[in-house]
């Protein structure tokens, strides 16, 4: 398989986080939209194999790249009032340049902190049996939108597939707004360019560092450290409307994850299947490139 990077422009706030698990489970209903049942069936089969032929990463500012997550400190009581200050700000970067890990990458300007401001907007409940709003205790409810400072973002995407064919899932996966309230303007996405071959300047069996949430899998890793979250997830589309809205809960490790292997690895993790009480054809991704470090 070949990794590739794909720039995106992120036109409009989000609500929903722009991780790889999110970014896949959008490819597979462009798939379903576009191709139909029986072409998703095919896809998935070929994703539950040794050997999946489209795998993807979280999204990161353009040029920049998770940082991965370092052995903590030993207690040091001659720390000075500077160097701790220094540490402080450094527990801050949660990006680093790209071109650290890849050759013919160029330096980003982009900042190295979190890019996003979290804006609180409320919202009316809407009562489903009149389709008017709720009144009376409880009628107005918060979220949470997230605005970037930053346009240009970038996805890594490990495929067997042609870069025309990446590009296009990709198209299909965000043509009609991505993440929560998509259909009231958020996730609006909009790709740039075709497909582009990256390479990794270290080579070999080593420590490796993951581009996207993961589930833990049997292939020899061992020293994993990783920041972990519970993905509670919701299924969408047509599904939305005849079955429970939620799938079985599942802990994923975080992007930026390390971990030693004795074997040369181009992903971890796996994609979890019967992922819904309902129908047994709901999965959700488990896997994410890595690369070595």
């Amino acid at each position: 398989m070949t990794l590739y990077r794909i720039s995106f422009e992120l036109c409009s706030a989000l609500v929903t986080p722009l991780k790889g698990d999110t970014i896949w489970g959008h490819i597979v209903w462009g798939i379903a939209n576009h191709e139909g049942e029986a072409a998703v069936a095919d896809f998935l089969e070929q994703e539950k194999s040794e050997n999946p032929v489209l795998v993807v990463s979280s999204a990161f500012p353009a040029g920049m790249l998770c940082k991965p997550l370092l052995p903590p400190m030993d207690r040091d009581s001659s720390l000075t009032i500077n160097k701790y200050s220094e540490i402080k700000k450094d527990k801050k970067i949660k990006y680093l340049t790209a071109s650290e890990y890849f050759h013919e990458t160029e330096t980003s300007p982009n900042e190295k902190e979190d890019p996003f401001k979290s804006v609180q907007v409320m919202h009316n409940t809407i009562d489903r049996s009149t389709n008017t709003v709720l009144t009376g205790n409880g009628g107005l409810f918060p979220t949470e939108e997230k605005w970037s400072k930053i346009k240009d973002w970038d996805i890594y995407v490990l495929s067997s597939f042609a870069p025309d064919r990446i590009k296009k899932l990709l198209g299909w996966a965000f043509e009609s707004g991505y993440g929560a309230d998509a259909s009231t303007g958020k996730g609006k996405i909009i790709i740039k360019g075709d497909p582009r071959p990256v390479k990794t300047k270290k080579h070999g069996n080593s420590s490796y560092m993951a581009l996207g949430p993961f589930v833990g899998s049997k292939n020899g890793v061992s020293n994993l450290r990783a920041d972990i979250f519970i993905r509670s997830g919701k299924i969408g589309g047509a599904f939305a409307s005849s079955l429970s809205p939620y799938k079985k809960p599942v802990v994923l490790y975080d992007e930026g994850a390390m971990f030693d292997c004795d074997k040369t690895l181009e992903y971890t993790g796996k994609l979890l299947d019967k992922m819904h009480g309902e129908d047994d054809r709901i999965c959700q991704s488990g896997f994410a490139p890595v690369i070595p470090v």
